[in-house]
């Protein structure tokens, strides 16, 4: 099953506005600089759309096969959305592994995010056994201590505003996560803010790589980069 949704739906939809209102200046200016600035606005909304369709989910599945995850693995998806992640995850894992996902459900950050979207999604691909999704904030969980083997985050963290409550959902996984588990984290900002915190917090085993073009949200100054963290 394939979840397809468009992250921070505002920006690809103000850079169509912006190309389309090149594109009337260009005609109506006879400016061929009118021009040329609209196609690179196109350019960058077609990257952006690439990644948020299409990149960021090879880039989760990519991530997810390099955890080597145990079927009875114990895993929480930090800002779930509709479920692709957690979809994911779910598959490599059996009962009794179990994998739940949290978000605060804004449409702000995904189109169509909601609940009901994810918790119909679980169903549909009947996975229900395997997975949850439940309404908290990364800032603080409602979770036990070293209660997870496995802490997931895609696209998510740097919704949280300010960096003080950035660095708090960083702790708050680190709480929640077991002394020999793993912390994985996709993102398109902050990532270096992020490992800061987490070696802070004694992980010496913070690995950081670039995703490459398909990851490119608009261009390369807005690239895709994945944290893998161990402390020891």
């Amino acid at each position: 099953m394939k979840i397809r949704a468009i992250d921070a739906p505002m920006g690809p939809l103000i850079m169509l506005i912006a190309a389309v209102f090149l594109i009337v200046s260009a005609i109506t200016d006879h400016q061929w600089l009118y021009w040329l600035a609209a196609l690179l606005v196109l350019i960058c909304l077609g990257m952006y759309l690439n990644a948020s369709l299409n990149g960021k989910y090879q880039i989760i599945d990519e991530t997810i096969r390099n955890l080597h995850l145990k079927p009875t693995a114990q895993v929480l998806d930090l800002g779930c959305g509709q479920g692709a992640a957690l979809i994911r995850i779910a598959q490599y894992l059996e009962v009794p592994g179990r994998v739940i996902g949290i978000d605060l459900w804004k449409k702000s950050d995904q189109s169509n995010n909601s609940l009901k979207r994810a918790q119909a999604n679980l169903q549909a691909a009947e996975l229900a056994d395997l997975a949850e999704v439940q309404t908290a904030d990364m800032i603080n969980l409602p979770f036990d201590d070293h209660q997870f083997d496995c802490i997931f985050a895609s696209l998510s963290i740097h919704n949280v505003k300010p960096a003080i409550n950035r660095a708090r959902a960083i702790q708050e996984a680190a709480r929640v996560l077991k002394a020999d588990g793993t912390l994985a984290i996709i993102d398109i900002e902050h990532v270096d803010e992020y490992q800061k915190v987490l070696e802070n917090l004694g992980f010496h085993n913070v690995m950081v790589k670039k995703c490459g073009a398909r990851g490119w949200w608009g261009g390369p100054w807005l690239s895709t980069k994945v944290l893998l963290a161990k402390r020891f």
